[in-house]
């Protein structure tokens, strides 16, 4: 551990509020997609798979989400995905360490492959046809789009279900992981 003037650690976390504290840690350790499924079992909570989110404070959120309602594992495609950076470890409240992040190289090719592993796909989109509380069977993976264009064509196609929440009010749609949450315990079997 060592002391240093509160101008260095501004200089080591410029975009964040560090509170006088900074420590710098070993890369995360991020799964293979074959190494995660080795030797499971078919769990009834969902995978979650993250298509295009850009704003690491939104990815942050989101893991935060997925391991509150004890999300089984996130898929983070290797291009366009928000960095697992300080500030998305910030908003995640630590979860960016808790949850398992499996890594893949092409997000539609992972659905097809979970597909044929008997996984269900169902797609957080503006317009979907699936109400939210319907039950979907298990094992699932929940698609959660980017922040503005949502769900990417081809990886909408590897999709069983198109889901959407109703928006009542004036705006036309939630910040992701308030969505992601919603239909995550919509599908919990918790009685509250």
């Amino acid at each position: 551990m060592d002391f240093v003037p509160r101008a260095s650690l501004d200089r080591m976390a410029p975009d964040l509020v560090h509170q006088g504290v900074y420590a710098a840690l070993l890369p995360l350790p991020l799964l293979d997609l074959g190494e995660f499924l080795e030797g499971k079992e078919l769990l009834p909570s969902p995978l979650v798979a993250v298509d295009g989110v850009q704003d690491p404070r939104n990815l942050g959120a989101l893991l935060r989400t997925c391991d509150a309602a004890g999300v089984q594992g996130v898929l983070l495609p290797k291009r366009r995905v928000a960095p697992l950076s300080p500030v998305c470890a910030k908003t995640s409240s630590g979860a960016l360490f808790t949850i398992p992040l499996i890594r893949v190289g092409n997000l539609s090719q992972s659905l097809i492959y979970l597909r044929k592993q008997g996984y269900g796909v169902a797609s957080l989109a503006l317009g979907g046809s699936t109400a939210y509380r319907d039950p979907f069977p298990a094992p699932l993976v929940i698609v959660v789009g980017e922040e503005e264009k949502g769900v990417s064509r081809p990886v909408l196609q590897q999709s069983d279900w198109k889901v959407s929440l109703p928006m009542r009010g004036k705006v036309s749609s939630l910040n992701l992981s308030v969505a992601l949450g919603i239909f995550l315990y919509a599908q919990s079997d918790d009685s509250c």
